[in-house]
């Protein structure tokens, strides 16, 4: 997730302040970007993989069944996605990784019932009142349980003055642990949101921090109705992993972009944007029915088409062999680089089902569609954060029920039949509520350090 934060590291870098970028050991992650890592305000720490003590396993258990019951909440029926990815987690975790799915037979009828099948039994017979009484038993278990003596340690010799945790609501994570022995401590916790969808789709705050930075008033509602988190605790700030994209120009000039995918630079070019397997599994068969269903329409049938994989499925689209007018674009970073924006800056319009490259397009100024394909209903529909985007909902995504509503709003779009103004707004509210041409980073910089001792910021030097 640091990829996503470095301009908020090199903002505090840059005032004077030492950080130091504390993750579990033996992790597969992405490399920290070169200017956080050549820095000499900035380090590396390697941090407990968790706790070491009698609760180091347990803990975790109680705190995937919480993620589990938390998925009981009616805001949630049309979510069945979400919930039994939920239950797999509980599963595996309770089960020591043995199963990651719930299966029982009905003793009446013998009929299989699956993860969902059995939450709903489990729901109905707890009753509204029984599962929420529950949820606040385990919630006080949690309130009672000790920070972890190895944890502690750690956080004594970093001596920190400020504790900075993310993404913290993972299900069955153990970054809670963190924001425990920092309470025990007395040095502050500050939870700054990842991303657009993780206070609906993800798991509890399981350990209140001293502050929560939010994108904007609609995660500051979820995070004090999904996570009981005072709202006095809560700062909007806005979404600073976007602050480099806002500030990207086109390095290709039209006629390079379209020669590099054999596209007619006199034609538009129609976008589509892949989401994540979790999202769509079958995505790789939707696309050429959607370019079959396209080239209907007169005033699409000879536009240039480009898919652009989520970077996190390019290995399924190698194979793919696309069809004269198609090109196909390999996402080069998990972030919004040069190449997504000189992608998008080039199209007359995107395409895509449930992804948060939408809101790179956004950024750019372009129209956005998605079609509501009943093979990715769980995926769309049934996300919590879907709504967030759409235009019925007070967003910039236009949704089609059908292929010929779908082609005949990329027909307008290509034709310059848009509302640029209300993209620019939904922009500004949900990325930079503070002002769409003020960078975030500062502004999230800022609220970390109101929470360090005031001691501890006038004996850092400014940099130079």
């Amino acid at each position: 997730m640091l990829r996503h934060f470095d301009g908020v590291v090199l903002e505090l870098a840059r005032r004077g302040h030492e950080v130091r970028i504390a993750s579990s050991p033996n992790r597969h992650d992405v490399a920290p970007p070169a200017e956080l890592t050549a820095h000499e305000r900035i380090s590396f720490v390697s941090a407990p993989a968790g706790r070491s003590d009698a609760w180091a396993e347990r803990i975790t258990q109680m705190r995937a069944f919480r993620d589990y019951l938390r998925y009981f909440d009616r805001r949630f029926n049309h979510a069945p996605k979400l919930r039994d990815r939920a239950i797999r987690k509980f599963t595996a975790q309770i089960t020591d990784q043995e199963r990651r799915h719930q299966v029982a037979f009905c003793a009446r009828c013998d009929g299989r019932l699956v993860d969902g099948d059995i939450a709903q039994v489990v729901k109905q017979g707890l009753s509204k009142r029984g599962w929420k009484n529950l949820a606040a038993v385990l919630a006080l278990m949690e309130d009672t349980i000790p920070s972890d003596p190895a944890i502690e340690r750690f956080l004594r010799s970093e001596q920190p003055d400020v504790l900075v945790v993310t993404p913290l609501i993972r299900m069955a994570s153990t970054q809670p642990e963190f924001v425990k022995s920092a309470r025990a401590l007395g040095i502050p916790s500050v939870f700054p949101v990842f991303s657009w969808d993780n206070l609906s789709s993800k798991g509890l705050v399981h350990v209140q921090p001293d502050a929560v930075l939010v994108w904007n008033d609609r995660q500051r509602s979820e995070a004090v109705s999904m996570h009981a988190v005072p709202p006095e605790r809560i700062t909007v700030t806005g979404a600073p992993r976007f602050d480099a994209f806002f500030t990207m120009r086109p390095q290709q000039s039209r006629a390079d972009f379209c020669r590099a995918y054999g596209f007619d630079a006199s034609r538009p070019i129609v976008t589509y944007l892949g989401s994540s397997d979790f999202v769509s599994s079958q995505e790789r068969e939707f696309v050429p029915r959607w370019v079959d269903e396209l080239r209907r329409e007169p005033a699409l049938a000879s536009s240039n088409l480009l898919v652009r994989p989520h970077p996190r499925e390019w290995k399924e689209w190698k194979a793919f062999a696309p069809p004269p007018g198609v090109g196909l674009s390999r996402p080069q970073d998990m972030n919004g680089d040069q190449t997504l924006y000189d992608t998008v800056h080039h199209s007359a319009a995107v395409v895509g089902l449930n992804t948060s490259a939408e809101l790179e397009a956004g950024i750019v100024g372009r129209p956005v569609f998605t079609i509501l394909a009943p093979d990715f209903a769980e995926g769309q529909e049934g996300s919590v954060h879907f709504d967030y985007l759409v235009k019925e909902q007070g967003g910039f995504v236009e949704v089609a029920a059908d292929f010929e509503t779908h082609r005949r709003q990329l027909a307008r779009a290509v034709a310059g039949d848009f509302d640029a103004d209300a993209i620019r707004r939904f922009v500004g509210a949900f990325l930079r509520p503070h002002g769409v041409d003020r960078p975030v980073a500062p502004i999230m910089a800022d609220a970390i350090e109101a929470m360090v001792p005031v001691a501890s910021i006038e004996s850092a030097s400014p940099a130079s």
